[in-house]
């Protein structure tokens, strides 16, 4: 009777061992932070603003008080950091570029 005890452990403690990798593998993916695409480099005439600044609620509506030119038909200016952009809302393109003056 010892021997089918021991027998009996010894194949459920193999099964529990050979489902264990399983079980891990399933584990989702940690979360990492990526950079945002302001801190990867600096944005130039031409280049596709991030899509947050093609929204109108990002557009600065005393563009006159801040000295800036009347925007372009489908576009609005907006700040980014240190810069005052004219952003086409239609494709997200930057056409015009102004340093913000403090």
């Amino acid at each position: 009777m010892n021997n089918k005890t021991l027998i009996a452990s010894l194949a459920l403690v193999a099964g529990l061992v050979g489902i264990a990798p399983i079980v891990q593998a399933d584990d989702p993916p940690q979360k990492t932070v990526q950079p945002g695409v302001n801190n990867t480099r600096a944005l130039v005439v031409g280049d596709r603003a991030p899509d947050v600044y093609q929204r109108t609620e990002k557009a600065l509506g005393n563009w006159k008080q801040k000295g800036l030119k009347a925007p372009k038909d489908q576009a609005q200016w907006v700040q980014i950091n240190d810069k005052y952009m004219m952003v086409m809302i239609t494709n997200g393109m930057i056409v015009d570029i102004t340093p913000v003056e403090r």
